[in-house]
């Protein structure tokens, strides 16, 4: 009785097995499944904008963080220098500005009385021509009045140049071109001195922390990361055989190899729409591979999955295994029964 017993298990064990071996055979095809799943959270890389000492560091391994949180201080000194002499210049293009305000003023006035001058000179030349028609005036009169005459208009005409030369320097706006480049350089230097306090623009987690207090650090090089633990994503490569069963809004089931035991949900959210060609990486030449093999390893296809109640413990990097639920509800059962075998394995590997 004991040996048929056991016999009978040994049946029940060995289809048990072969189910399941059968149904992962096909399961591409109804309900496709794979290992390789990876946990990503956004990463924000923390960088500054200018070089310098660092003077303070404000925050630790691991700490949570809000959104204008003080991360780190370089040494402002050399940057409130650059914006004192941005000042000066400022200052000094001011200066300018008003003294060739003033120099148009004395300008205008100087051709206001050339222009009379010349108007005089040239009434008089007038007069002297009747005269010396008329023979009350000697030629040699005629002509000195005619040279002061073609003096005043030139006299005249280098005032009125003069006065369009200065108005051309002040382009007939509040300032220069002098002035607007002064404060331009004026408002990159209190910029840069802001950018010394290096301030997190999103929330999220210090990670990487390696900054030390006195060391130099150079414009743009990476100082520490941020992980957004809100913003994630779950990335599952499949065989594409299984294509049309990865479209968006499909429900998947997971295990992740962290969490022994417990099957979470999610739902597919998008696919790579192209993958990385090896053999022609820059648009060259592609390169022919021969291939004596009748049967060859599967393309896969990328997709993005949404997790549900994701375990905020799970870190970036975590690995899972994915199943897509299946319209027929049969093979659904036997896709939930497995992936949740899958989670319990994770207790013993």
């Amino acid at each position: 009785m004991k040996e048929k017993m056991y016999q009978y298990i040994i049946y029940i064990v060995l289809t048990i097995i072969g189910c399941f071996s059968l149904f992962l055979i096909i399961s591409d095809n109804v309900a496709p499944f794979t290992t390789q799943s990876t946990l990503y959270r956004a990463v924000a890389n923390i960088s500054p904008q200018v070089s310098g000492v660092i003077t303070t560091v404000d925050v630790t391994n691991g700490q949570t963080i809000h959104s204008g949180k003080l991360l780190f201080t370089i040494d402002p000194a050399p940057y409130e220098l650059k914006v004192r002499q941005a000042q000066a210049d400022v200052a000094q293009a001011a200066q300018k500005y008003t003294a060739q305000t003033q120099q148009l003023a004395t300008a205008n006035q100087l051709l206001n009385q050339r222009q009379l001058q010349s108007h005089n000179a040239a009434t008089s030349l007038a007069r002297f021509k009747r005269l010396v028609n008329k023979g009350l005036v000697t030629q040699q009169q005629y002509d000195d009045v005619e040279t002061q005459a073609a003096v005043a208009n030139s006299a005249y005409q280098g005032a009125r140049a003069d006065v369009l030369r200065i108005k051309a320097l002040l382009s007939g706006k509040t300032n220069n071109a002098a002035m607007a480049l002064a404060q331009t350089k004026l408002a990159q230097a209190q910029l840069d001195l802001t950018h010394t306090n290096v301030i997190a623009q999103t929330n999220g987690t210090i990670t990487n922390l390696q900054l030390q207090t006195g060391s130099y650090i150079n414009q743009g090089t990476p100082a520490l990361f941020i992980v957004d633990n809100k913003n994630n994503w779950l990335s599952a490569d499949f065989n594409e055989k299984g294509m049309a069963h990865l479209q968006p809004h499909h429900v998947v089931y997971i295990a992740f190899d962290a969490i022994p035991g417990k099957v979470f949900t999610g739902e597919i959210s998008s696919q790579d729409r192209a993958e990385f060609d090896a053999e022609n990486p820059n648009n060259q030449l592609s390169t022919v591979t021969n291939d004596k093999h009748w049967i060859r390893e599967l393309q896969k296809i990328r997709t993005r999955i949404t997790v549900n109640n994701l375990d905020p413990a799970l870190i970036s990097g975590a690995r899972a295994s994915v199943m897509v639920q299946s319209d027929n509800p049969i093979i659904n059962v036997i896709a939930k029964v497995w992936i949740k075998l899958v989670a319990l394995f994770h207790y013993i590997y």
